[in-house]
């Protein structure tokens, strides 16, 4: 670990909050993870190789993913190649072309999809008193403007914080994620109709 960093529930921290040195250490398990798995793929079905990559990977790759908001894009493409050799992975496959087309096939978000999950289903706890009241506290709504008739307003947007430099920043990236959503998804009370419905509405967005 770098001496300009600091781990907290084995999440690296560098100064800058770039994230960089934690997304290393994530490649480097996820790959290390991801050469064994290619050893035993010709004894393993599609089915178990899709259960080893949830279990091995996507474990790995979700984990803490809502700090990875607002980061440099660079650094989302590296997670993305690991996603990507996963995927091959599953239909033994060494060419690195038509991988989106397999990964809509597995139903797989892409990792930027699979951040703004993340954030917006930590909004939505938030938003219906779910949450932890530390987290609750970070999300106001945005007050109704002055020219905009009662019957027409909508009030499931959030307050956008500009004053916070860091994008990644939840009282940043939550509102700003949670705002592009369609106003009837985020008026599902439900967390588990609301996050079906979600995931349905990432896939369509990233992939059609």
């Amino acid at each position: 670990m770098p001496k300009d960093a600091a781990k907290n529930l084995e999440v690296i921290f560098d100064e800058k909050l770039t994230m960089i040195p934690n997304i290393a250490k994530i490649i480097r398990e996820c790959n290390f993870k991801l050469v064994n798995l290619r050893r035993i793929g010709n004894k393993l079905s599609k089915d178990q190789k899709i259960h080893l990559v949830n279990t091995l990977i996507y474990s790995r790759l979700d984990y803490c993913n809502g700090l990875l908001a607002g980061i440099n894009k660079c650094e989302i493409n590296r997670l993305q190649k690991v996603q990507n050799s996963a995927v091959r992975s599953i239909f033994n496959r060494r060419e690195r072309r038509g991988l989106t087309k397999l990964r809509k096939q597995l139903h797989f978000l892409s990792i930027e999809a699979r951040i703004k999950n993340k954030i917006c289903l930590m909004v939505h706890k938030c938003v219906y008193d779910n949450a932890p009241l530390y987290l609750s506290e970070l999300v106001k709504k945005r007050p109704p403007k002055p020219s905009t008739p009662r019957q027409n307003e909508d009030t499931t947007q959030l307050a956008y914080d500009y004053t916070m430099k860091h994008k990644g920043a939840f009282k940043v990236a939550g509102p700003r994620y949670w705002n592009s959503l369609p106003r009837p998804l985020k008026e599902l009370d439900c967390e588990e109709t609301f996050k079906a419905r979600l995931k349905t509405r990432l896939f369509q967005e990233y992939y059609e």
